[in-house]
């Protein structure tokens, strides 16, 4: 075991050096700003940014719906969460996720998640200070999971979801597919998972809009109906695995590594820390290696048991390198 632990620091030690941009040779990072619906990629867990949102082989709380559907299999009890995001430029999101075992090996879960802003003020070139009118906007997501548990080691779920914007009255919809996996590998506490998230068609906005075209031969301009250009939605490929170095009644020390593959941005590796102290306090710091905007993170929760019911509060912290760095709460329930 040391000797493979050994292996695994040399061979991450280059990508935590200042020559991590060289290892990771542009892939893909040239499609960055060609997908829609970039509000999907933002984590929806506390607890899963402050481990760098290395979490899709953990079998978190109810935001597995958003990070592995395969995990709400791993379940033996009601989960409830519900995640408040304070983003930049005065935006928030919200998000909820429940999921319930059904009989057996079954699982359902139901989630939906809302990015939303105040009203803003029209503005034009010629009324920099307003018009006197307000537009918003607005991203929203609503999805059903299913879950089973095939055997004592391997589940697997999907998710069915439905995801709209409204910019300024412009609207545009479609549907999307999320797939997960979850396996224990049978090696101590070792677990091994790879997920599939926002995957379905191109889209584009309802209606048409006037373009107008030049005629080089004329001079003059002219106004046509056009359709809107399609984009693909932010699909991207989780695969990671997890393992408890520490795994006593008293205290528990997890750590995970994902490999993370957008279809609109370049590969790039996150990893994940979390120490439990007597069940009832978790420490947790993550890094996110090959991101442009993001760094580390790190956060904190908090168990507390009331009779049959169990309530987790978490906080989160992310260092954004442009803009003003985000905070997230989550509250859980457990029955």
């Amino acid at each position: 075991m040391k000797r493979i632990t050994g292996i695994a620091l040399l061979l991450l030690l280059p990508l935590t050096s200042g020559g991590a941009q060289n290892f990771f040779p542009i892939l893909g990072g040239q499609r960055a700003g060609t997908s829609i619906f970039t509000f999907l990629k933002i984590g929806v867990s506390a607890r899963a940014a402050g481990m760098g949102e290395a979490v899709v082989a953990l079998q978190q709380d109810a935001t597995s719906l958003y990070y592995n559907p395969g995990a709400i299999a791993q379940f033996d009890k009601t989960e409830f969460s519900a995640t408040r995001i304070q983003w930049p430029a005065d935006i928030n999101y919200d998000f909820f996720g429940i999921t319930r075992k059904l009989y057996g090996r079954h699982y359902l879960g139901l989630s939906a998640g809302i990015l939303h802003m105040a009203p803003m003020m029209e503005t034009t070139e010629y009324m920099p200070h307003g018009t006197g009118n307000y537009f918003i906007y607005q991203d929203r997501f609503v999805g059903l999971t299913y879950g089973a548990r095939m055997t004592d080691r391997f589940s697997f779920g999907i998710t069915l979801k439905h995801v709209q914007e409204n910019l300024a009255g412009l609207t545009m919809s479609t549907s999307m597919v999320d797939m997960g996996t979850f396996y224990w590998t049978g090696y101590r506490s070792l677990r091994f998972s790879a997920s599939l998230s926002h995957f379905g068609p191109q889209a584009n906005p309802e209606g048409t809009y006037r373009k107008r075209i030049l005629d080089r031969d004329s001079g003059e301009e002219t106004e046509v109906e056009s359709d809107y250009e399609v984009f693909s939605p932010p699909t991207i490929f989780r695969v990671g695995a997890a393992m408890d170095l520490i795994s006593k009644p008293e205290q528990t020390l997890t750590v995970s590594l994902q490999l993370n593959h957008p279809v609109d941005n370049a590969e790039n590796i996150s990893c994940g820390m979390e120490y439990v102290l007597f069940k009832i306090l978790a420490l947790r710091g993550g890094y996110k290696i090959n991101n442009e905007e993001e760094d580390f993170s790190f956060g904190v929760g908090l168990v507390v048991p009331t009779g049959p019911v169990k309530v987790r509060v978490d906080y989160a912290y992310t260092n954004f390198l442009h803009l003003s760095n985000p905070s997230r709460f989550t509250i859980g329930l457990s029955f």
